[in-house]
């Protein structure tokens, strides 16, 4: 990605534009900027006030769990350690109304720290699962998460 034109050209390509003796294309041409940056350039100046910072965009998609959703999670997992991401998508679902697929809720998981483990035993019950989640790099053994600091 190109790196963004400096403050002192963005100040200059306004003031020419601001003066209204050259249209937008000739200043466009006079600085060797191309008129779709200039027409940014000032509508960006127009609704920030005399703004010439260029705007940082964050990159990629937006989290669909945030911070509440992540924490609710983590307690049922504190709770139930062996839940599933179908389970787990189906309680986020019911509790906050939030819809993520399993890879979204396999991401999130991963993303908080949390992984799956096969269990040292099995009790025996009418649903078999294989995995427990638990919280890598912690000292305890124990298939219970932890809440990472």
């Amino acid at each position: 990605m190109a790196a963004p034109y400096s403050l002192d050209l963005r100040r200059k390509v306004v003031q020419a534009c601001e003066r209204g003796t050259q249209s937008q294309r000739e200043v466009a041409e006079l600085f060797n900027v191309s008129l779709s940056f200039v027409e940014a350039l000032l509508r960006q100046y127009r609704r920030s006030g005399g703004e010439l910072v260029p705007q940082r965009r964050k990159r990629g998609r937006h989290e669909l769990l945030d911070d509440d959703c992540r924490g609710q999670i983590r307690r049922w997992l504190q709770k139930q350690p062996d839940l599933t991401l179908q389970e787990l998508i189906g309680r986020l679902c019911a509790s906050k109304g939030v819809v993520v697929s399993a890879p979204t809720m396999s991401r999130a998981l991963h993303q908080m720290g949390m992984r799956r483990k096969k269990r040292q035993s099995t009790q025996a019950s009418g649903i078999q699962r294989a995995y427990v989640w638990h919280v890598v790099g912690t000292a305890s053994k124990s298939p219970v998460s932890q809440s990472r600091s």
